[in-house]
C-alpha cells in the first residue's frame, strides 16, 4: 500500500475585516477617552510687583521664632568605683536662646526648678496677642538645637492652638 501524499493547499486569510474591527476599536477608545482635569491651583514662582491688577495685597502677619544655643552648658557624669558612667547629666547649665523679632528670652531644658506644664511662660503670654486660624508660625533651629529643644517650642505653640506651623532650616557655618 502506497501512501498518497496529501497536498496542502495554502490558505491566505483575508485582513481586511480585522483591519476594520481594529479602526473600530481605536475610534471607540479615542472617542470614549476623558482627560483628568487639574483639581486645584496651579503654583508659580510670579513677580508680585508687576501684573495687570491694581489690588494691594494685604500683608499676612507672621511669626517667626529662632532659636539659638546660647551656652551649651557642661557634660556632667559622675563614674562608679568600677570606671562606669553613673548618674548622667547630659548638658547641665545648657541655656537656650529664643527670639521672636526683637523679644529674647532664654530657657534652660534641664533645670530642676522649670514648670513643666508650662515651660515658657513669657512666649505663651506673647503668642495669645495673634490671630490663631491666620498667623503662620515658623521655628527655625540654628546650629545646635536640639530635638528635644524644638518640642518644647513646638508644646508651647500647639497649646496656643496655632494652625499654621513649620520648620526651617539654616546651613550655617559657624
Amino acid at each position: 500500500m502506497a501512501k498518497k501524499k496529501k497536498k496542502f493547499e495554502e490558505i491566505k486569510p483575508d485582513m481586511t475585516p480585522m483591519i476594520d474591527v481594529t479602526f473600530l476599536l481605536l475610534i471607540f477608545f479615542i472617542v470614549t477617552l476623558k482627560f483628568k482635569v487639574l483639581e486645584g491651583r496651579l503654583d508659580a514662582a510670579l513677580p508680585k510687583d508687576r501684573g495687570s491688577s491694581t489690588a494691594k495685597e494685604e500683608e499676612i502677619e507672621k511669626i517667626d521664632i529662632q532659636l539659638y544655643v546660647a551656652d551649651p552648658g557642661d557634660l556632667d557624669f559622675e563614674i562608679d568605683d568600677k570606671n562606669k558612667v553613673t548618674n548622667l547629666k547630659v548638658f547641665s547649665g545648657r541655656k537656650i536662646r529664643i527670639e521672636v523679632g526683637t523679644q529674647k528670652w532664654y530657657y534652660e531644658p534641664f533645670d530642676p526648678n522649670r514648670d513643666t506644664q508650662n515651660p515658657l511662660p513669657e512666649l505663651a503670654t506673647f503668642l495669645k496677642t495673634f490671630d490663631k486660624d491666620e498667623t503662620p508660625v515658623s521655628i527655625d533651629a540654628r546650629k545646635g538645637i536640639v530635638y528635644g529643644d524644638v518640642v518644647v517650642i513646638l508644646d508651647v505653640i500647639v497649646r496656643a492652638k496655632f494652625e499654621q506651623v513649620s520648620f526651617a532650616g539654616t546651613f550655617e557655618q559657624e
